[in-house]
């Protein structure tokens, strides 16, 4: 993690590592296209939180937006950045209480897929759902109850035990995924919109291919949540090195509303002491790029 860093034309220093502010590499800000960044926390080579083989760092836009900056390419993750893959070291906070209090929470109200489930069919309670980075396929395995589902995952990993449930998957990144305009009444991003270059054009995508009145779910890690203030750069929602953006209540529905989107008022699940973020947002608007 940085220490004692200096600031010298627009660089940060630490020990031999250089972290450069991102308008030194031509860098504007995916929401509001500024260029005023601050930086917020670094990780070097070797330092225990960090798994790539480069110095990483996260930063914040004037406009709140959090980013991480540089991102390590496939090849300088392991597993050659697949989530999914048994490469990636699993870096983890003492979780015997968590585990208890997880099990007790899931006993009384069930999954958080459970619920988000739950309060998306109160806004939508049938039609064609697609769900952005459907993992291994459970969230949709649920969701085939009560929609036509489809799976976008680039992990071919995790598309293979996807399909092995009997659940269609296009095996691609959404941005490469060929969907027709105006397919699906229901997109979810759960844990997806994170790991993206450009928030923007992913929902700009999303607003294509969803009816007009048709809805999307998006559920993300809360940055400025009761976890953040406690662990800072140890949060485990950095991912580190694989979560390129991060959000709050404010941030996510300014996305949302940039892209076509009304934020639904209820359910409303952006709480102050979440470590969690969910909104949901209706198609009011077509965008274009």
């Amino acid at each position: 993690m940085l220490d004692d860093s200096a600031k010298a034309n627009g660089t940060h220093v630490s020990g031999d590592s250089l972290w450069r502010d991102p308008a030194l590499d031509g860098l504007f800000c995916d929401l509001c296209s500024g260029q005023r960044f601050q930086l917020l926390h670094a990780w070097d080579v070797g330092d225990k939180w960090n798994q790539s083989t480069i110095p990483i760092a996260v930063w914040k836009c004037e406009c709140r937006l959090v980013f991480l900056h540089p991102v390590p390419t496939p090849e300088q993750l392991p597993g050659e950045g697949d989530w999914w893959s048994s490469e990636r070291e699993k870096i983890r906070h003492e979780r015997r209480f968590k585990n208890i209090h997880i099990k007790a929470g899931r006993a009384i109200f069930k999954s958080p897929r459970h619920r988000l489930l739950k309060y998306t069919q109160k806004i939508v309670p049938s039609g064609r759902l697609l769900e952005v980075g459907c993992g291994s396929g459970k969230l949709l395995a649920l969701a085939s109850q009560f929609y036509d589902c489809v799976g976008v995952e680039p992990s071919p990993i995790a598309a293979s035990r996807a399909r092995s449930v009997g659940i269609p998957v296009i095996e691609s990144s959404f941005e490469d995924a060929h969907i027709e305009p105006q397919a699906f009444d229901v997109i979810m991003m759960n844990s997806s919109i994170e790991h993206v270059d450009s928030p923007m054009m992913m929902l700009i995508k999303a607003n294509r291919i969803l009816r007009h009145g048709g809805v999307i779910a998006v559920r993300t890690p809360k940055f400025g949540g009761p976890t953040y203030r406690l662990r800072g750069a140890t949060w485990r929602g950095f991912r580190h090195g694989y979560h390129t953006f991060l959000f709050s209540g404010e941030t996510l529905a300014r996305y949302l509303q940039r892209t076509g989107f009304e934020v639904c008022r209820r359910p409303k699940r952006d709480r102050m002491f979440d470590d969690i973020l969910i909104l949901w947002g209706r198609k009011v608007a077509e965008v274009k790029t």
